[in-house]
């Protein structure tokens, strides 16, 4: 088995289903002890967009479990792994053919690197008090494709996703690194919190709550519920115990 992280992990994580939705599709998993984390956001257009999801996380709590990335390369190849995983399932249960999810997920190294990789439109922040808050992933979506295209995007271009796991052999996930300190709150999210609230609002949210992971993942959960609450939510908040 693999050795456990270091450093203590302080981590935080809250879900729910929203106003409207009438089955929660997101799905997350973390190891304080391993240092990683996860969310996925099963596609709610595609048939078992749930189960799909809780495959995804359920994949990565056996991965870490045997052996935690220590390399954007390592984290790479698993999510690749967990893409073909998945279209095996389907195809050994053809009744969910089509399921689909977004995938966002880190790990801290020993030397407290944040290893990070997503596909789709679930986000990676990182928070610090001085700079505040910095999006690290980018949407893969339509809209972002016609704005790197110099094109116009269309209402609703922001919904349509060009890249998800489970429908494609030909899979590449983004992955990066960064070095981080005890001062950096680490927020990974479905589109649930993000599409509702402004980053703005949300980095204030993570300043005024900075010594305290469980009340900012309320905070944030309870934002979104009251700015309508259309998707459902999920966050996890991971912090670095000072040294």
């Amino acid at each position: 088995m693999t050795a456990q992280l270091k450093s203590a992990l302080n981590i935080a994580t809250r879900t729910h289903q929203g106003l409207i939705r009438v089955e929660n599709q997101d799905a997350s998993y973390t190891n304080p002890g391993f240092g990683f984390m996860a969310v996925a956001d099963g596609l709610g257009g595609h048939q078992s967009g749930k189960l799909c999801a809780e495959l995804t996380t359920g994949f990565f709590e056996a991965a870490v479990k045997r052996q935690r990335p220590s390399s954007i390369e390592d984290l790479f190849q698993s999510m690749k792994q967990c893409n073909l995983a998945l279209i095996q399932h389907q195809k050994d249960h053809p009744q969910v053919n089509g399921m689909r999810t977004t995938l966002v997920c880190g790990q801290i190294t020993d030397d407290h690197r944040l290893l990070y990789g997503w596909a789709g439109d679930s986000r990676l922040y990182v928070f610090e008090g001085k700079n505040g808050l910095a999006q690290l992933s980018r949407d893969h979506t339509v809209r972002e494709s016609k704005l790197d295209a110099a094109l116009t995007p269309a209402e609703g271009d922001h919904h349509i996703l060009t890249k998800s796991l489970g429908g494609n052999q030909v899979f590449e996930p983004v992955c990066g690194s960064v070095q981080l300190s005890p001062n950096h709150i680490i927020l990974l999210s479905t589109d649930g919190l993000t599409g509702m609230v402004q980053d703005a609002s949300i980095e204030r949210i993570l300043s005024a709550h900075s010594s305290n992971l469980n009340l900012a993942a309320d905070a944030l959960i309870d934002a979104a519920l009251k700015a309508g609450g259309a998707d459902n939510v999920t966050v996890v908040l991971a912090q670095i115990a000072a040294y």
